[in-house]
């Protein structure tokens, strides 16, 4: 499952070994008790690309799932409370060039997004 979702979303086998590490303490912590395991799967997945700081947000973790993204969002807190995990909020200028691409500036994408 990490692995098919994260070939979605383009992420390397990096963030799939962090990702598998974090499941492993979701199942001997019994955090994926009563949630379905592709929910806890994405959300590790999710802490990582935070951690790294990729342009993935969480909407994108909820489309490839076809799943509720305020559900996710509810298990990523639960999961972070759980392990004391800190995050940095997150910085907007990771999604300035993600979101020039899709206003199909073509060959000027990248000097729009550095403006």
């Amino acid at each position: 499952i990490i692995q098919h979702i994260a070939g979605r979303l383009q992420l390397n086998a990096h963030h799939i070994d962090v990702a598998q590490r974090f499941f492993h303490l979701a199942v001997q912590r019994n955090f994926i008790q009563g949630r379905r395991t592709h929910t806890v799967v994405a959300v590790c997945l999710y802490i990582v690309c935070r951690k790294q700081k990729t342009a993935h947000m969480l909407i994108d973790f909820a489309e490839v799932l076809q799943a509720d993204v305020y559900e996710l969002g509810s298990v990523f807190l639960k999961f972070c409370k759980l392990l004391h995990i800190q995050l940095d909020p997150i910085d907007p200028s990771l999604y300035i060039y993600r979101f020039a691409s899709m206003l199909e500036f073509h060959d000027k994408t990248q000097q729009v997004a550095s403006t």
